[in-house]
């Protein structure tokens, strides 16, 4: 059965939770409780007034619907981390970020499936903050970012996009922070603007032309995220383009142009770059050597594991294993 909430209630519920200790962290800006909906734990940091980053590491325990009124709206960056799930369930947008910009957020609802495991690392700026950083001496945003800030009577802007190796790395750093007190601070609030101007940088390169982003049909967009889920429930035998395009309604070249349109790279480079930033997460976990994450990631061949990781990242599998 579907539980069915309100945001306001979602949150309070949220905030109610149980605080736990987290990591030896007694800093008064970074509350731990226990995920209020299932397993797992979500983390309050306040970096400062007008900046807030929230770390879930949860699994859902039962489906629940948050029904979102219209209401007004920071900008937001929310990164869905990829993560090894012991079900095999994978959360849909997996390995993706979305962004939004200031303005008024229209009615939505939130779904939040049982026994997804994820990771999910949100950013919250007071708009007024984001504009005195990305702004030029006079103030004036630069005219392929002004649709990030709009006033609250306009809806606000959105998109989904995938995360890169670059986004990934920062949100490593951010989830392994080794630093206490003030210097946890700082050092989180340089990471946030670290992932902004990596943000920052995509969204002007799509506004000019440099990054195309193809217009799908709905029907389009639900087939190809279905032949992900397939994809990364299958990450040792994997069906072949043909297999997976006759399993989700399309033909294969129709697949590979939508998945490019949606997550920038073909079928089997998104399969790839998941297979390896999925064993970078697991590596620096450290509950598992480094043959043991290439199974788990799907490489039959440790040899081709290790030289596919060392392309990729620069360094080998054992340099990354905590």
């Amino acid at each position: 059965m579907t539980l069915i909430l309100s945001l306001a209630d979602c949150w309070k519920l949220l905030n109610q939770a149980e605080p736990v200790q987290q990591d030896n962290c007694f800093d008064k800006f970074d509350i731990t409780r226990k995920y209020a909906f299932g397993e797992g734990y979500h983390r309050q940091i306040q970096l400062r007034d007008c900046v807030n980053l929230d770390i879930y590491n949860c699994q859902d325990n039962k489906s629940v619907l948050v029904e979102c009124p219209y209401r007004k709206h920071p900008i937001e960056f929310q990164f869905f981390v990829p993560v090894a799930s012991k079900s095999q369930d994978i959360h849909f947008r997996s390995g993706e970020y979305f962004l939004s910009g200031s303005g008024m957020a229209l009615e939505s609802a939130d779904f939040l499936q049982e026994s997804f495991s994820i990771i999910t690392v949100a950013i919250y700026i007071n708009y007024q903050t984001f504009r005195s950083f990305a702004a030029d001496p006079s103030g004036e945003l630069p005219k392929n970012l002004q649709h990030l800030i709009r006033p609250f009577d306009q809806p606000t802007y959105e998109r989904y996009g995938t995360i890169t190796p670059a986004m990934l790395g920062v949100l490593q750093q951010i989830l392994q922070c080794p630093y206490q007190d003030m210097t946890k601070r700082l050092y989180l609030e340089g990471k946030v603007w670290e992932l902004a101007a990596l943000m920052v940088d995509q969204e002007i390169q799509i506004n000019q032309g440099c990054l195309e982003i193809k217009k799908l049909k709905p029907s389009e967009v639900e087939r190809i995220y279905s032949a992900k889920e397939i994809l990364l429930k299958h990450l040792d035998n994997p069906p072949s383009l043909i297999q997976l395009a006759q399993q989700v309604g399309l033909n294969d070249r129709k697949l590979n142009e939508g998945f490019r349109a949606v997550f920038g790279t073909t079928v089997f480079g998104y399969l790839h770059n998941y297979r390896l930033e999925l064993a970078h997460n697991l590596l620096i976990q450290g509950q598992m050597n480094v043959t043991q994450v290439a199974h788990q990631v799907g490489y039959a061949s440790p040899t081709s594991f290790y030289n596919a990781f060392r392309k990729k990242f620069g360094v080998s599998p054992k340099s990354c294993h905590g």
